[in-house]
């Protein structure tokens, strides 16, 4: 799998087409820790294998131990979903004969079966880059949208947060990730954020906010700009329990992150704002997102860590447009809520 949790999400066609294709195959997904717990959260059959990565002397070791383990595991064929030359010399080592990826980071010695590359192709998107894999072995009929459902045990965890947070199962919880793993060019302003929630506050509306370790201060600042501060759980929940509770999630807002494709994932509406990337190539597949990028822009997409251009791509993202688009969304949910009443 890859080792985003961004990228498993849109990696989960290639799962399920799998299992769809090849009903009789023994199914097991190889990730890294953190995004095994994605794999392990859901509903579905595959056995899932988690391992370290490590680094330095440690992360050889690791792989070769790795390699080790899986040979006595005689598997038959390898989908190699990363690009990476380690994830080839694994499954290498590991013996397996067939051996399925692109033919990048001067790897294609150790693939029986190397693809090209094609990343570079105009408009292709991420999922599409995964599945040429799956199509490449003869798959025709695959479901090109992720989809995500969670097991029973995971969606209760998920209540029990909210309740234990006090939230009342009735009021509107509007899931916020103002963090981006990758760099400040896919991170809208914290300033911008917290107008938009504080515009968006309304009775019987609730703020959480998630993201992972070192995106803490992101939050703070955040929280200063609103009336009623939100629920702050930025660097406090560990992946599984982040999944349950984007689930309970009415609206989801955020930037380009691996929560955002967890949201599409599981159908929430959501506004996803783009920056320094590529809606193109990386949008949510998901019928009830709003996408915004500015476009007129000319430097975007750069794909940049760090801008030379003092940000304005996110600087031409406003307040005014996102709060827009929340409001919307949230418009027609509680339409939809009104309505069932009735």
């Amino acid at each position: 799998a890859p080792n985003w949790i961004g990228d498993a999400v849109l990696s989960l066609p290639v799962v399920d087409s799998c299992a769809q294709s090849w009903p009789e195959a023994d199914l097991t997904v190889l990730a890294r820790a953190g995004v095994a717990k994605l794999f392990e959260a859901r509903e579905s059959a595959e056995r899932i294998v988690g391992y370290q990565r490590g680094s330095g002397l440690d992360r050889i070791g690791n792989l070769l131990g790795l390699g080790w383990r899986l040979r006595r595991e005689q598997f038959n064929l390898a989908l190699l979903l990363p690009n990476s030359l380690s994830s080839a010399m694994v499954v290498w080592l590991a013996g397996v004969p067939g051996r399925l990826g692109y033919s990048t980071d001067g790897r294609g010695w150790l693939l029986t079966n190397g693809l090209r590359d094609r990343r570079k192709e105009r408009g292709l998107h991420q999922v599409d880059y995964y599945l040429g894999l799956l199509r490449s072995l003869g798959a025709s009929q695959v479901d090109r949208i992720p989809r995500l459902q969670l097991r029973a045990n995971c969606i209760e965890m998920g209540l029990t947060l909210l309740s234990d947070m006090g939230i009342d199962k009735r009021e509107i919880l509007i899931g916020i990730h103002p963090g981006a793993a990758y760099g400040e060019t896919k991170r809208w302003f914290p300033e911008r954020f917290g107008e938009v929630l504080r515009r968006l506050q309304k009775s019987g509306r609730r703020f959480l906010l998630l993201g992972g370790p070192g995106e803490e201060l992101i939050a703070q600042q955040i929280s200063m700009v609103m009336d009623r501060p939100p629920i702050d759980l930025v660097g406090k929940t560990t992946v599984a329990e982040a999944l349950a509770l984007v689930s309970m999630c009415a609206l989801f807002l955020s930037n380009d992150s691996g929560l955002m494709h967890v949201a599409a994932a599981l159908n929430i509406p959501q506004v996803a704002l783009f920056g320094s990337t590529d809606p193109q190539k990386t949008a949510p597949l998901n019928k009830r997102a709003v996408v915004i990028h500015p476009e007129h822009v000319s430097c975007t997409p750069c794909f940049q860590r760090s801008c030379p251009e003092d940000l304005e791509c996110m600087k031409a993202i406003t307040v005014d447009e996102v709060a827009t688009a929340a409001e919307q969304l949230l418009a027609e949910m509680e339409g939809g809520d009104k309505e069932k009443r009735e």
